[in-house]
Order: C-alpha cells, then sequence, then structure tokens
C-alpha cells in the first residue's frame, strides 16, 4: 500500500533528494582513497534515495510513494534533517524559492514520518485484536 502526496509534498521531497544526491560523486572519493566502508555505506544510502526518486518520478509527477516503509523512513529523515540544517545554518545565502521549498520539507517530512507509522501500526499482527478489545471495553 502507497502513501498520496501532493505536488507540494512531492516537490519539497524532491528537493531535498537532489540536495542529498548531490553528494554522489563521495563514492568514487571513497574508493579513489582506499576507504571500501564509507564507499559501501554511501552506496546503500543512495540506492535508497534513487529508489526514492523512483517514486518521486525522474520526469513525472506521480501521486503516490510505493516505497517499502523500511526503506522511505530514513530517507524523508535525511531530507527532513538537512532542510533544517539548511535553514537555520545558511538561510542568509539562500534565494527566496529555495527557502519556501526547504519549508515545505520541514512540514511534508514530519507528516509522512507520522503517516508511515500510522500504517506501521494499522498493519502491525495482532492490530486488528487490539481494535476489537478496544471496541469491546
Amino acid at each position: 500500500m502507497g502513501i498520496t502526496i501532493n505536488r507540494r509534498y512531492r516537490d519539497a521531497l524532491y528537493d531535498g533528494l537532489m540536495t542529498d544526491l548531490s553528494a554522489i560523486g563521495d563514492i568514487f572519493s571513497h574508493l579513489h582513497n582506499d576507504e571500501p566502508a564509507k564507499a559501501r555505506r554511501l552506496h546503500r544510502r543512495f540506492t535508497a534515495e534513487l529508489r526514492l526518486l523512483d517514486d518521486l518520478g525522474w520526469e513525472q509527477e506521480p501521486d503516490e510513494l510505493t516505497m517499502p516503509a523500511r526503506g522511505l523512513r530514513p530517507v524523508i529523515e535525511r531530507v527532513y534533517w538537512s532542510a533544517v540544517s539548511s535553514l537555520n545554518n545558511h538561510s542568509d545565502e539562500l534565494i527566496d524559492e529555495a527557502i519556501t521549498h526547504l519549508s515545505d520539507a520541514t512540514v511534508a517530512c514530519p507528516e509522512l514520518l507520522a503517516r508511515l507509522a500510522d500504517e506501521a501500526i494499522a498493519t502491525a499482527p495482532g492490530a486488528c485484536c487490539t481494535e476489537a478489545l478496544a471496541a469491546s471495553a
């Protein structure tokens, strides 16, 4: 089951993702400097982020994220904290459009994380039994 998002949230996630993916060249640097563990760690990170890019659309604008919550959650958290950091530490260097997108990300990410948590609770084993017990009490 996917999570439906609106265009504003999609654009905020996309922009945050593009900022994070700008560091993808660091994989090459770590390999070149004989740091394979660091390169592998970045590979795993960027694999998840590229998977989210598949959902967000390379050119099109879908309205549903189908990436599994287990992989989606850490990517959304990275986008969120990157946006918060940029707004707190570099706001005087940002153009108005960037500030708008980063602000949107600080709203979109927590909401999406809450929706992921709600979905996890609703689909957890025994969730139907818990609801039935609560209703009968």
